[in-house]
């Protein structure tokens, strides 16, 4: 959940869908048909919500926001885009699980809604600077709070409102309790000048976790008035900075009181220490960042778990759970270095040597792989993998890989079922659905992916990590009444059988999470204890939390009984331990009433770009009108070269486009083009045709010919693919591109190659020029329009990229060959109706023309619909 300042992508759910709109007071709630039961649950409480906001807050925006309910990553998020003339929210409806920052919630809707409208109440507060206003209202419509204010105090402030008005969230859950008193211990909370972004593990996290528990503690310290007197000077006549606003209110600098804070919560760390001597086993195999998903296999012999990297790489492996190979290898080198220098120090050693997998799993299109689960007979391991559908919008479904041969087998289609256990009969697989908002427990077929319903989907009710015993008894976590629980056990998840019978489950309480044994502790720790993997030896592997990541740990005395031991009382370990639950607002339900979304809401912007290379200068204005799911979008575009007016219909699953164009020099025509986008696990593709009319028009390498009126031109189809790209002309223009890559770190060194066949090379693409005019071109805005006319053309590239930046090498060959090498860089953009911006291609650069020994330069940008 959080705030967007710059939108760069929003994976909603098509515009094709059948979208319904819910209006209030202040929100137009839009979804798609298949959300409509969650859409009208939130619907019908956010003027409510909006009420305990404000009341909280002290100001109450007058404007009507639109909310997008949509799934399109089957995770739980949000986020607020607080423009000030068209404020926007995007409510994701998977709901999250129990082991996740934000899983000790009361009701999934209403802290979604609380959040997210926490950001949108204070940050649609106008500056009472005229000046500032009519920048507001002309250029960039976002406040000062915006502009001016770190990260930390927007998703902390919105952290401690969602904690006050639903008594619930993470300033009263064991989580952030858990971390930020480990990470105290360790001595690694993040310094001030990383709460708003820090690369390392939770970084991006401390601007809630921290955030929130820092503003806690300033309001003790200043009153509860403080962050209102903060947004007042903020957004105040007299023009402050973050600081200044800062200090007028707490009076000191945020830095300074920041370390005052941290001391104090290390402090309460080390004394809650003191009182709770740790249980937590012993260390396994030291693992990095979001690792865990642990699974024993039934002959106790190996151990499947994912491993997560910074990047978010995941692969599944297979360890051994015998003695680790890696130690006595690592002797034999020791022994080897100490006889050749006997006055050498052997290595203190204090952790185990990581051990080599016997087996890794890379999903071949990358994305996450979680809950791994060994099938009865221990050779394979049945596991979740998102896929995505035709219109990219991902779902959970569940896969089965043998180690051993390497098979690895889809078992469901877009199913969306994750976190299934394979049942005792050898055939099934109980797990969770997750569907449109709704949860529920089935049953899934091993072979034919064909899914049973267990029970009801709920939207009351959220289903997680079902667990099937030897002899067939089924145990899940679930979210109800507030809390979760398995069976009767209040804040128990995570259920895993024992070989004997025994049920072990992770369980929050009281600002710990530990795991227990039939509901009696087996740790005690003073971060946290998740992922029970009970062993058929009678021993425990588990993920402990620690600063770098999850690491494992591993219990053998499981069965030693421990006696709870409790801080004392009168004393305050908060934010090291969690505060009191404030207690919960009463949200009232009102009636709403949904129709269908048609056109949409038509919302007009504007925008300004251009050509400008060592051969032209293009300037061009231009209006947006759209809706706020971009199912109509127009341009109407003004250059100092013509005027054009492009629109794409997005209301089917074939986009149809016509874009009318009148250029300076007489020419005067249109294109009309239907384009249909399909997505698939392992690649993009991207059919388009259509036809060109025109009166006198050069597309490449075809002559112009003066026609007495409009006729067409060029009729054309075009097919890409994510790995190669072939554009077809009625059999008279072929291009075709095969592209390599290697990537290492950040960086991508890549080669491709151009074969063409009657193509104009040279130039840039601009706005107001339909997309089939550069059917029959090579785009290269280091040479003039026209620099080379190739019957048979061939291309090569070379180039180094990091990330949209790329040095290069580029060789034209026709009649004659041109080489450019140079730097470049090269943004690529979809449209994005939610905030009122139309598609972008933008490239820059400079290069060397070797054969003229001149140097180019450019910038170029054009918008589309």
């Amino acid at each position: 959940m959080g705030l967007v300042l710059v939108a760069a992508t929003v994976g909603a759910q098509e515009p094709h869908e059948e979208w319904r709109t819910i209006e209030t007071k202040h929100f137009r709630v839009h979804y798609p048909k298949q959300f409509e039961a969650w859409a009208t649950r939130a619907a019908s409480r956010l003027e409510s919500v909006r009420d305990a906001v404000v009341a909280e807050v002290g100001f109450a925006p007058e404007q009507v926001t639109d909310v997008a309910v949509i799934d399109p990553i089957a995770e739980a998020n949000g986020q607020t885009i607080p423009l000030l003339d068209t404020p926007r929210m995007i409510f994701f409806a998977e709901p999250p699980g129990p082991e996740t920052q934000i899983g000790e919630y009361s009701d999934w809707i209403d802290l979604l809604a609380v959040h997210e409208t926490a950001h949108l109440v204070h940050l649609l507060r106008p500056s009472r600077s005229p000046f500032e206003r009519l920048i507001e209202r002309w250029l960039l419509p976002v406040n000062p709070i915006v502009l001016r204010a770190p990260r930390w105090i927007f998703e902390g402030y919105a952290t401690v409102i969602e904690g006050r008005i639903t008594g619930s969230g993470r300033p009263s859950g064991s989580m952030r309790a858990a971390i930020l008193r480990k990470w105290a211990l360790e001595g690694r909370l993040p310094t001030y000048g990383q709460l708003d972004s820090d690369r390392r593990f939770l970084g991006m996290s401390m601007a809630y976790l921290m955030g929130s528990a820092f503003l806690e503690w300033l309001e003790q310290r200043s009153g509860p008035d403080a962050m209102r007197h903060m947004w007042a000077r903020l957004t105040a006549r007299q023009r402050r900075s973050f600081d200044a606003a800062f200090i007028g209110v707490y009076g000191e600098r945020p830095d300074k009181l920041y370390g005052e804070f941290v001391a104090q919560l290390t402090e309460s760390a080390v004394a809650l220490a003191r009182e709770r001597p740790p249980r937590e086993g012993d260390l396994w195999q030291e693992t990095a960042r979001a690792s865990g998903d642990l699974a024993v296999a039934p002959d106790g012999k190996s151990l499947a778990m994912v491993l997560r990297n910074e990047r978010r790489e995941a692969k599944l492996v297979v360890l051994s759970t015998g003695p680790n190979e890696e130690e006595g290898k690592s002797a034999k080198r020791l022994e080897k270095i100490l006889k050749r220098d006997p006055e050498d120090v052997a290595p203190a050693r204090t952790k185990p040597l990581p051990r080599e997998p016997l087996h890794t799993l890379e999903p071949s299109d990358g994305g996450d792989v979680s809950d791994p689960r060994w099938t009865r007979d221990g050779k394979s391991i049945v596991y979740t993998h998102k896929q995505p559908d035709l219109d990219g919008v991902l779902h959970n479904d569940l896969f089965r890989w043998t180690p051993e041969t390497g098979e690895n087998v889809r078992v469901t289609h877009l199913a969306d079922v994750k976190d299934a256990d394979p049942m005792p009969d050898g055939k099934r697989c109980v797990a969770v659905r997750g569907r449109n908002g709704f949860s529920q427990i089935v049953f899934v077929d091993g072979e034919t992916g064909a899914v049973v319903p267990v029970n009801e989907p709920s939207l009351e009710i959220v289903y997680s990590h079902p667990r099937a015993s030897v002899d067939g008894k089924l145990a899940w976590a679930e979210h109800r009444g507030g809390v979760w629980r398995v069976g009767d056990a209040i804040g128990a998840f995570s259920p895993e059988w024992g070989k004997d019978g025994a049920l072990y489950t992770a369980v929050a309480a009281r600002g710990f999470i530990d795991i227990a044994k039939d509901g009696i502790p087996v740790t005690h720790t003073l971060g946290a204890a998740m992922n029970p993997a009970p062993s058929p030896d009678g021993s425990l592997y588990f993920m402990s939390l620690e600063p770098d990541g999850f690491v494992v740990r591993k219990l053998d005395d499981v069965g030693r009984v421990l006696n709870p031991s409790r801080p004392a009382e009168g004393r305050s370990y908060v934010p090291a331990l969690p505060p009191e639950p404030a207690k919960p607002i009463a949200l009232r339900d009102e009636p709403v009433k949904a129709h269908d979304y048609g056109l949409g809401r038509q919302e007009l912007s504007t925008f300004f770009g251009g050509v400008h290379t060592s051969f032209e200068n293009t300037y061009e204005a231009g209006v947006r009108l759209g809706d706020f799911v971009g199912r109509l979008d127009s341009l109407l575009i003004a250059s100092n070269r013509g005027a054009a007016l492009a629109t794409v219909w997005r209301g089917w699953p074939v986009d149809v486009g016509a874009h009318l164009f009148a250029l300076r020099h007489g020419d005067r025509g249109g294109e009309l083009r239907a384009t249909w986008n399909a997505e698939f696990p392992l690649s993009r593709m991207r059919v388009s045709a259509g036809t060109l009319w025109c009166n006198e028009c050069r597309t490449g390498f075809s002559p112009s010919e003066r026609n007495d009126g409009l006729k067409p031109v060029l009729h054309f189809a075009e097919a890409s693919f994510r790995v190669r790209q072939r554009r077809i002309d009625s059999a008279r223009h072929l291009r075709a591109t095969a592209r390599a890559a290697f990537r290492a770190g950040g960086l991508e060194l890549a080669g491709a190659l151009t074969q063409g066949r009657r193509m104009s090379v040279g130039g840039a693409a601009a706005s107001i020029e339909p997309q089939s005019f550069f059917i029959e071109r090579i785009l290269d805005p280091a040479l003039d329009r026209d620099a080379l006319l190739a019957e048979h053309y061939r291309g090569e590239r070379a180039e180094l990229r990091s990330g949209p930046f790329a040095a290069f090498w580029q060789r034209h060959s026709a009649s004659r060959t041109i080489d450019v090498y140079g730097l470049e860089g090269t943004f690529n953009r979809d449209p994005l109706p939610i905030v009122k911006a139309a598609g972008l291609d933008l490239t820059l650069g400079i290069a060397r023309v070797r054969q003229e020994q001149k140097t180019r330069a450019w910038i170029a940008m054009r918008w589309r619909p």
